[in-house]
């Protein structure tokens, strides 16, 4: 029997598809069981690239150009607006001005041209009255028919030449002087001897020059003073002091100017200044500003620091004289801050205040003690009523009342108060000179007293 051809062809068309499905499988195990070798990258998402961007921000740029040149446009159309408006302001004040000045102008002219007139009427007036009066008076003659002719006034009196007493007459008419005998007086009455001198002195002493008596040179240390006053130094306020209280210091012998050399006859010279306190180290500092001292026949000199004169006479004004002080103090041992004790009234004013801020705070609440205070929910408005013993609460107003009004009063008393540095008086202090005193002797000066005996000579005081 006879093979059918087709089923070979069947089955290898079969065995070829079984094949590659086979190959097909095992290469898809292969695949599925190999590793990952590097992290999957995701894709780039959808957004503007930078070309994008530039071609927005160029938009965006251009439309504010052009804004920008649209607000220039605007601003310069609203100035050439406001320069129009304010010339067309300025013309029409401009006109108006003009205009009240025209007519005050023609008002002033008009006014000035009624007064002249007014002027030049009057002025006629009087000329015509003038001239009546002088027709009516024309038969009186001149000078009143006094003198010999009218219209002659050639009858005065001549001058007469008087000549001064003890004058005499030579030749060509020259006159001499002799003073008469009888001194200041012709009837011989003479002021006594005592006076012509004291007269003569006064009057040689206006021109004679100051002479010089001693030099206190500067940087002198004037030793073994003592203190005529005791030394007072109030406290600084706000690093001022008010009000400094004065001191006099009188100068002892020994006086050292420099390099050993001592002032002899100096000692008794009064200085007098001013006192300032120190509270830290309890110590008095003072300033001299005037210096006097007095000559054995009682002329009197002295040198002031607001005495712009005295100093310049050496040369040393420079500074101001009120400005500069002649010198300052210190103890005997060269501290320029006398030490001395503190006086303060702190302690009884704090504790008084003290007292009275407790009264008035204790007095306070009690009253307060009597009243309720409430608050309304819907407006927040507090309301205060007394609720307990008026009696109480009315005391306790009082009291609280008179501990304010006892706190303002310590208050005010010690607003007026200070605290000072005080050193008693006879502290043996010393000098210090920081300007030149010239002490001149003053043939004119002023003298302590300017008795004299008429009947003698005139004597200076010992």
């Amino acid at each position: 029997m006879g093979s059918n051809k087709i089923l070979p062809i069947i089955a290898g068309t079969v065995l070829v598809m079984l094949m590659f499905i086979g190959l097909k499988s095992c290469g898809t195990d292969s695949t599925d069981n190999s590793q990952l070798t590097a992290v999957p990258i995701p894709g780039v998402p959808d957004a503007d690239s930078p070309a994008d961007t530039i071609r927005t921000l160029t938009a965006e740029v251009a439309e504010l150009k052009s804004q920008s040149s649209k607000l220039n446009q605007q601003n310069e159309a609203l100035l050439l607006q406001k320069n129009d408006i304010e010339s067309s302001l300025k013309n029409k004040l401009l006109l108006a001005m003009q205009k009240d000045r025209e007519e005050n102008k023609s008002e002033l002219l008009g006014g000035v041209t009624d007064q002249m007139d007014f002027l030049k009427s009057r002025l006629e007036e009087l000329t015509q009255a003038q001239n009546q009066n002088t027709q009516n008076l024309g038969d009186i003659p001149v000078g009143f028919g006094l003198t010999g002719q009218a219209g002659d006034i050639s009858g005065t009196p001549d001058i007469v030449w008087v000549e001064p007493l003890g004058s005499q007459v030579g030749e060509m008419g020259a006159v001499s002087y002799t003073p008469p005998s009888g001194g200041l007086l012709d009837k011989g009455d003479r002021l006594s001897g005592a006076t012509e001198k004291y007269l003569q002195g006064t009057a040689e002493g206006l021109t004679r020059k100051d002479r010089p008596a001693y030099t206190v040179p500067r940087n002198s240390t004037l030793i073994g003073s003592t203190g005529l006053t005791a030394l007072i130094g109030r406290i600084p306020k706000n690093g001022t002091v008010e009000d400094p209280f004065p001191f006099k210091v009188i100068v002892g012998k020994e006086n050292l100017a420099a390099n050993g050399i001592k002032m002899p006859g100096l000692d008794g010279m009064i200085f007098s200044g001013k006192s300032t306190g120190d509270w830290t180290l309890s110590c008095v500092r003072g300033q001299l500003h005037s210096v006097t001292y007095m000559f054995a026949d009682g002329t009197v000199r002295t040198i002031s620091s607001d005495d712009q004169q005295n100093l310049e006479k050496k040369g040393q004004g420079g500074g101001g004289g009120g400005d500069r002080p002649l010198g300052y103090i210190s103890d005997r041992r060269g501290i320029p801050c006398v030490t001395g004790t503190r006086i303060s009234n702190s302690a009884s004013y704090l504790s008084g205040r003290i007292l009275a801020s407790i009264a008035e705070a204790g007095a306070g609440a009690f009253s307060q003690g009597e009243v309720t205070n409430t608050v309304s929910a819907l407006g927040g408005v507090s309301t205060s009523v007394i609720t307990g013993d008026a009696v109480r609460y009315a005391g306790g107003k009082a009291l609280s009342g008179g501990a304010a009004e006892v706190s303002a009063y310590l208050r005010e008393r010690m607003a007026q108060s200070f605290d000072v540095i005080y050193v008693d008086t006879g502290k043996e202090l010393a000098i210090h000179i920081d300007v030149e005193l010239p002490i001149d002797y003053e043939h004119n000066g002023r003298k302590t007293s300017y008795a004299y005996n008429e009947n003698s000579e005139y004597s200076d005081l010992d």
